[in-house]
Protein backbone atom coordinates (compact mmCIF):
# COMPACT_ATOMS: atom_id res chain seq x y z
CA UNK A 1 0.00 0.00 0.00
CA UNK A 2 1.50 3.02 -1.05
CA UNK A 3 0.12 6.53 0.22
CA UNK A 4 1.28 10.27 -1.36
CA UNK A 5 0.10 13.75 -0.42
CA UNK A 6 -0.14 15.99 -3.60
CA UNK A 7 -1.55 19.44 -3.02
CA UNK A 8 -4.55 18.96 -0.04
CA UNK A 9 -4.89 15.70 -1.68
CA UNK A 10 -3.81 12.11 -0.69
CA UNK A 11 -3.37 9.39 -3.31
CA UNK A 12 -3.29 5.51 -2.10
CA UNK A 13 -2.98 2.86 -4.53
CA UNK A 14 -2.74 -1.01 -3.34
CA UNK A 15 -0.63 -3.19 -5.14
CA UNK A 16 -2.90 -6.03 -6.07
CA UNK A 17 -1.52 -9.60 -7.67
CA UNK A 18 -2.77 -10.90 -10.88
CA UNK A 19 -4.78 -13.78 -8.68
CA UNK A 20 -6.40 -11.31 -6.86
CA UNK A 21 -9.74 -11.42 -7.08
CA UNK A 22 -10.32 -8.04 -7.28
CA UNK A 23 -8.97 -7.55 -10.92
CA UNK A 24 -10.65 -8.60 -14.24
CA UNK A 25 -9.40 -11.87 -15.60
CA UNK A 26 -7.31 -11.48 -19.02
CA UNK A 27 -8.01 -14.76 -21.17
CA UNK A 28 -4.56 -14.82 -23.27
CA UNK A 29 -4.69 -16.19 -26.72
CA UNK A 30 -3.96 -20.45 -27.94
CA UNK A 31 -0.40 -20.79 -28.19
CA UNK A 32 0.41 -24.25 -30.44
CA UNK A 33 3.38 -24.98 -28.97
CA UNK A 34 4.16 -23.11 -25.42
CA UNK A 35 5.97 -24.14 -22.70
CA UNK A 36 3.13 -24.28 -20.12
CA UNK A 37 1.66 -26.43 -22.51
CA UNK A 38 4.40 -28.51 -23.33
CA UNK A 39 5.63 -29.61 -19.94
CA UNK A 40 2.48 -31.05 -19.60
CA UNK A 41 3.41 -33.49 -22.60
CA UNK A 42 6.45 -33.79 -22.24
CA UNK A 43 7.44 -36.25 -19.10
CA UNK A 44 11.36 -35.31 -17.93
CA UNK A 45 13.21 -38.00 -16.36
CA UNK A 46 14.28 -36.04 -13.20
CA UNK A 47 18.03 -36.81 -12.05
CA UNK A 48 17.02 -37.16 -8.49
CA UNK A 49 15.18 -40.20 -9.20
CA UNK A 50 17.58 -42.07 -10.31
CA UNK A 51 20.90 -40.87 -8.72
CA UNK A 52 24.12 -42.20 -10.10
CA UNK A 53 25.10 -44.87 -8.12
CA UNK A 54 29.55 -44.99 -7.48
CA UNK A 55 31.51 -47.25 -6.35
CA UNK A 56 31.44 -46.22 -2.46
CA UNK A 57 27.86 -46.41 -2.51
CA UNK A 58 27.32 -49.90 -4.08
CA UNK A 59 30.58 -51.17 -1.82
CA UNK A 60 28.13 -49.20 1.28
CA UNK A 61 25.51 -51.36 0.22
CA UNK A 62 27.06 -54.33 0.09
CA UNK A 63 29.04 -53.98 3.58
CA UNK A 64 25.09 -52.83 5.03
CA UNK A 65 23.56 -55.88 3.56
CA UNK A 66 26.65 -58.39 5.04
CA UNK A 67 25.94 -56.88 8.22
CA UNK A 68 21.82 -57.36 8.23
CA UNK A 69 22.76 -60.78 6.58
CA UNK A 70 24.92 -61.71 9.73
CA UNK A 71 22.63 -60.33 11.96
CA UNK A 72 19.76 -62.64 10.93
CA UNK A 73 21.96 -65.65 10.54
CA UNK A 74 22.88 -65.06 13.98
CA UNK A 75 19.16 -64.45 15.15
CA UNK A 76 18.30 -67.81 13.65
CA UNK A 77 20.85 -69.81 14.88
CA UNK A 78 19.66 -68.48 18.00
CA UNK A 79 15.93 -69.60 17.22
CA UNK A 80 16.98 -73.01 16.50
CA UNK A 81 18.93 -72.99 19.40
CA UNK A 82 15.75 -72.14 21.43
CA UNK A 83 13.99 -74.90 19.48
CA UNK A 84 16.66 -77.60 20.04
CA UNK A 85 16.23 -76.40 24.20
CA UNK A 86 12.79 -77.31 23.67
CA UNK A 87 12.14 -80.26 22.16
CA UNK A 88 14.63 -81.52 25.06
CA UNK A 89 12.69 -80.65 27.36
CA UNK A 90 9.21 -81.94 26.08
CA UNK A 91 10.98 -85.36 25.66
CA UNK A 92 12.76 -85.78 28.98
CA UNK A 93 8.81 -85.03 29.88
CA UNK A 94 9.40 -81.41 31.71
CA UNK A 95 6.14 -79.26 31.28
CA UNK A 96 7.34 -75.93 32.47
CA UNK A 97 9.59 -73.45 30.71
CA UNK A 98 12.90 -72.22 32.21
CA UNK A 99 13.10 -68.72 33.28
CA UNK A 100 15.36 -67.60 30.93
CA UNK A 101 13.39 -68.77 28.36
CA UNK A 102 10.04 -66.67 29.77
CA UNK A 103 12.15 -63.87 30.19
CA UNK A 104 13.12 -63.25 26.38
CA UNK A 105 11.96 -60.89 24.66
CA UNK A 106 11.89 -62.81 21.15
CA UNK A 107 10.06 -65.48 22.74
CA UNK A 108 7.64 -63.08 24.34
CA UNK A 109 6.87 -61.53 20.60
CA UNK A 110 7.22 -65.35 19.02
CA UNK A 111 4.25 -66.04 21.65
CA UNK A 112 2.16 -62.46 20.98
CA UNK A 113 2.30 -63.54 16.87
CA UNK A 114 1.43 -66.92 18.03
CA UNK A 115 -1.71 -66.27 19.90
CA UNK A 116 -3.33 -63.78 17.21
CA UNK A 117 -2.84 -66.18 14.51
CA UNK A 118 -4.86 -68.63 16.60
CA UNK A 119 -7.32 -65.96 17.96
CA UNK A 120 -7.87 -64.92 14.18
CA UNK A 121 -8.27 -68.46 12.87
CA UNK A 122 -10.86 -69.27 15.83
CA UNK A 123 -12.65 -65.67 14.23
CA UNK A 124 -12.98 -67.11 11.00
CA UNK A 125 -13.90 -70.78 11.80
CA UNK A 126 -17.03 -68.82 14.13
CA UNK A 127 -17.85 -66.62 11.58
CA UNK A 128 -18.25 -69.47 9.13
CA UNK A 129 -20.11 -71.62 11.54
CA UNK A 130 -22.56 -68.14 11.57
CA UNK A 131 -23.22 -67.99 8.02
CA UNK A 132 -23.95 -71.65 7.69
CA UNK A 133 -26.16 -71.60 10.27
CA UNK A 134 -28.39 -68.70 8.76
CA UNK A 135 -27.86 -70.39 5.56
CA UNK A 136 -29.37 -73.88 7.21
CA UNK A 137 -32.47 -71.45 9.36
CA UNK A 138 -33.10 -69.87 5.68
CA UNK A 139 -33.02 -73.15 4.14
CA UNK A 140 -35.58 -74.70 6.54
CA UNK A 141 -37.47 -71.34 6.48
CA UNK A 142 -38.01 -71.94 2.78
CA UNK A 143 -38.77 -75.35 3.25
CA UNK A 144 -41.78 -74.95 5.25
CA UNK A 145 -43.65 -72.86 3.33
CA UNK A 146 -42.76 -74.29 0.07
CA UNK A 147 -44.68 -77.84 -0.91
CA UNK A 148 -42.69 -81.04 -0.88
CA UNK A 149 -42.93 -81.11 -4.70
CA UNK A 150 -41.24 -77.97 -5.42
CA UNK A 151 -38.83 -78.74 -2.89
CA UNK A 152 -37.74 -82.12 -5.05
CA UNK A 153 -38.46 -80.15 -8.87
CA UNK A 154 -35.57 -77.28 -7.43
CA UNK A 155 -33.21 -79.93 -6.23
CA UNK A 156 -33.53 -82.27 -9.07
CA UNK A 157 -33.32 -78.66 -11.37
CA UNK A 158 -30.09 -77.49 -10.11
CA UNK A 159 -28.71 -80.68 -10.24
CA UNK A 160 -28.84 -81.12 -13.76
CA UNK A 161 -25.74 -79.84 -15.05
CA UNK A 162 -27.09 -78.89 -18.27
CA UNK A 163 -29.38 -76.15 -17.30
CA UNK A 164 -28.37 -72.66 -15.30
CA UNK A 165 -30.06 -71.87 -12.67
CA UNK A 166 -32.88 -69.25 -13.51
CA UNK A 167 -33.22 -65.88 -10.63
CA UNK A 168 -36.97 -66.88 -10.23
CA UNK A 169 -35.96 -70.08 -9.18
CA UNK A 170 -33.20 -69.59 -6.30
CA UNK A 171 -35.32 -67.45 -4.53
Amino acid sequence: RVCTHNADQWMCSLNRSDSDSSTLAKKSLFVRNATERRSLRVKRVSTQEHPVRTSLDLELDLQASRTRQSRLNDELQTLRDLKQKLEQMKARGERDLPPCVLEDERFQKLLKQAEKQEKKRGLSAEKLMRKASKDVCRLREQSQKVPLQVQSFRVAFVMSHKNPVPGYIRT
